[in-house]
């Protein structure tokens, strides 16, 4: 019988499901001013390790595209610019 952490592949294989890490995260899209239009998103991971990844994408997927670590970056939020920093700092 299966436990509640396994799964089961589409090949019938079984597999556990193992934490990893935990922790924070921040995603923001860039928006081409020029035509309004998203062109990617960046997702900022928080936990052990500090990780940032460019969102590209890919029809009915997302591709995931390792990028800079910057928490220094700002951001716009409504009609307030925020540090990424700042916007981490106030999650819970």
């Amino acid at each position: 019988m299966e436990e509640p952490y396994e799964t089961k592949t589409k090949s019938g294989k079984i597999e556990e499901r193992i934490l990893k890490d935990k922790g924070k995260f921040v995603r923001y899209t860039y928006i081409d001013k020029a035509t309004g239009k998203a062109t990617k998103d960046k997702l900022i991971l928080i936990g052990k390790d500090q990780k940032a990844y460019f969102m590209i994408p890919t029809g009915e997927r997302e591709l995931a595209i390792p990028a800079h670590f910057d928490l220094g970056a700002s951001v716009k939020d409504g009609e307030m610019t925020k540090n990424i920093k700042n916007i981490l700092d106030e999650i819970k």
